[in-house]
């Protein structure tokens, strides 16, 4: 049945199921082919027996949105096909189908498989019966936002993606290990410190792969800098882990953690070593 899902756990996933998907006919669009298809209406207001007022509702909908990324499900006996694409209608499209039937709507897609496409054009049956059927999900994931990142993946080397054992990892992650940041874990290296000491006051340059140097660095911020034991806690964490969650705005002018963040951050390359060194007050120690 069609409507708003959301899947159980602790990654759970909010998302919509449009039951009933068939073809409309192929259009040829200015650079590839767009594939129309007619969907059942959700229930409730998208179903009123007003046909301006289902208009209205796929107006002003955040649902099936321009540009939205969208995967149609084709399920029969033993087989399951999953076809990509965005949306290419706009509100407005929608909702003058919506006017003529208030069981269906009707919008436009771009496929990435031209499978989808030949499918199609031969106007192929794709529900049928309770064994044979297709279903589109949408989750409100705007393309464009993932695009980026897609693009990285189709060009990089994988020894070059950030984070591979977090992003590769099958299991639970609150188990596997946190290291140091990929800089931080250079022989020599440094974290100064002492631009965060109040007057008067001396804090040592931590040292990442140090445990000693770690509880001494939480230590001396606590009692000789401006930060309290949360925002010592966070900044000593985020400076020896290479992933580090804060809550609250960090980045936001007023915030001390933010502050101390950004000067204790490594902001450009030593030539000649590939080391990064500190800005301004920060400058990272390098011994010999």
């Amino acid at each position: 049945m069609g409507g708003a899902y959301k899947t159980s756990g602790l990654n759970s996933v909010f998302f919509h199921l449009y039951t009933g998907a068939r073809f409309a006919p192929l259009k040829a669009e200015r650079r590839n082919f767009t594939v129309g298809l007619i969907l059942d209406t959700l229930p409730g207001a998208a179903r009123d027996q007003s046909g301006k007022r289902r208009a209205e509702y796929w107006e002003h909908s955040k649902r099936l949105q321009h540009g939205s990324l969208v995967a149609l499900i084709l399920i029969s006996p033993g087989r399951l096909q999953v076809f990509l694409g965005t949306i290419i209608s706009m509100g407005a499209d929608i909702a003058e189908s919506a006017k003529a039937d208030a069981k269906t709507i009707q919008l436009r897609i771009s496929f990435f498989d031209a499978e989808i496409e030949l499918m199609a054009l031969r106007r192929q049956p794709i529900s049928i019966n309770k064994s044979t059927y297709a279903i589109l999900l949408d989750n409100n994931i705007m393309f464009e936002s993932l695009h980026p990142f897609l693009r990285t993946l189709q060009s990089v080397e994988p020894t070059f993606i950030p984070f591979p054992n977090f992003l590769s990892n099958s299991g639970r992650l609150d188990s596997l290990p946190v290291e140091p940041p990929r800089y931080a874990r250079v022989p020599g290296f440094t974290y100064n410190l002492q631009c965060l000491a109040r007057s008067g006051m001396d804090i040592p340059s931590l040292n990442v792969n140090d445990e000693t140097s770690i509880a001494l660095a939480r230590q001396r911020l606590l009692h000789s800098s401006d930060l309290d034991p949360s925002q010592v806690n966070a900044l000593v964490d985020a400076l020896t882990r290479e992933v580090c969650l804060i809550q609250g705005c960090v980045l936001y002018p007023p915030s001390l953690t933010g502050f101390s963040l950004d000067v204790c951050q490594p902001s450009r390359n030593r030539k000649g070593t590939g080391i990064s060194e500190m800005d301004r007050c920060s400058q990272s120690s390098y011994q010999s």
